[in-house]
C-alpha cells in the first residue's frame, strides 16, 4: 500500500502545472481532499449504473417501445464519462511523454472505447451495438477506481500470488492436461466404438438402432461428449443410448469428478505457500 501512495505522490509531484497537479489528484487520490473522495464514489456509482443498465437494456420487454428512455440514459451517463475522461487526461498531460505514456495504456484505451460507440451511433444515426459491444467494458474501470483506493495493494498483492502460485505449478499443471489428454482419448474412442451404430450404405453415415443419424459418428464427435461429461457440463445435446455406452459413461462421470478437483488443489498449495 505504501509504494502504491509513494508511487502516486512521485507522479503528482514531476507535474510541474499546479492546476494539473490538483486535477490528477482530484482523479487519482480520493484520500487527498474530500472533493476527491466523493468524486471517486461518484465515479464508481456511475459505472455500476452503467453496466446494470446495459445489462437490462438486453431484455427485450423493457426494451420494446422505450428506445428514446434507454437513449437518454445513454447519453447521461456517456456526458459524464467524458467529461471524466477528458479531464482525467488533462490531468496526465504536463508534458508530451507524460501524455503518451497514459494515452497508450491499456486502461485509457478502455476507457476510449467505453463511450466511442455512442458517438458512432449518434454521427451514423442508427444503432451499432452489433458492430461496437463495448459498452459492457465500462464495468472493467472499477479496477481504476479500486486502484485509488487504500485496499488496492491487498488486490495487487493477491494477483501476484496467484500469478506465482501458477508459475510454481506450471509442471504439475502440464502433467495433469497430458493425463486429461490422454483420459479424453480413450473415452472418446470407447465411446464411438459403442455408440457410432452401424454403417448404411444408402445414406453413408452411421445410423442408430431407432434409424437416426449416430451423434457419436466419429471419434472427434465422441471426445466432444467425453469433454463435456469429464468436466460436469452435461449440454444433453449428445446422450447414450445403448448399455455399453451408459455403462463407460459412468467411470467418466467420476473421473470428471476428480479431474475438476485436481487443477484447484494443486494451485491452492502453491498459492497457499507463496501467501504465507
Amino acid at each position: 500500500m505504501e509504494n502504491v501512495e509513494v508511487q502516486r505522490d512521485q507522479e503528482a509531484q514531476q507535474i510541474r502545472s499546479a492546476w494539473k497537479r490538483e486535477l490528477f489528484l482530484l482523479f487519482e487520490d480520493p484520500s487527498s481532499s474530500p472533493s476527491a473522495f466523493v468524486i471517486n464514489v461518484f465515479v464508481t456509482f456511475m459505472i455500476i449504473l452503467s453496466a446494470v443498465l446495459t445489462t437490462i437494456e438486453t431484455i427485450p420487454s423493457l426494451r420494446k417501445g422505450n428506445s428514446q428512455m434507454w437513449f437518454g440514459f445513454e447519453t447521461g451517463i456517456v456526458a459524464v464519462f467524458t467529461l471524466e475522461f477528458i479531464l482525467r487526461f488533462l490531468g496526465h498531460t504536463d508534458t508530451w511523454q507524460q501524455a503518451w505514456n497514459y494515452g497508450k495504456s491499456a486502461i485509457t484505451i478502455i476507457d476510449a472505447l467505453a463511450i466511442f460507440p455512442y458517438y458512432v451511433e449518434l454521427i451514423l444515426h442508427r444503432d451499432t451495438s452489433y458492430e461496437f459491444r463495448f459498452t459492457i467494458l465500462r464495468i472493467f474501470r472499477l479496477l481504476r477506481v479500486f486502484s485509488a483506493f487504500k485496499y488496492s495493494s491487498l488486490l495487487q498483492l493477491s494477483i501476484e500470488v496467484m500469478i506465482v502460485a501458477v508459475k510454481r505449478s506450471s509442471d504439475a499443471l502440464l502433467a495433469f492436461l497430458l493425463f486429461v489428454a490422454l483420459t479424453v482419448t480413450l473415452f472418446s474412442t470407447l465411446m464411438y466404438f459403442a455408440e457410432r451404430g452401424t454403417w448404411d450404405e444408402e445414406r453413408q453415415a452411421f445410423l442408430t438402432a431407432n434409424g437416426e443419424y449416430s451423434t457419436f459418428s466419429s471419434i472427434p464427435a465422441a471426445a466432444y461428449y467425453s469433454i463435456v461429461t469429464l468436466t460436469t457440463t452435461g449440454f444433453g445435446d449428445m446422450v447414450p443410448t445403448t448399455f455399453v455406452g451408459k455403462l463407460i459413461s459412468f467411470p467418466m462421470m467420476i473421473a470428471g469428478i476428480l479431474l475438476i478437483a485436481l487443477p484447484s488443489i494443486i494451485v491452492g498449495r502453491n498459492f497457499t505457500q507463496v501467501w504465507e
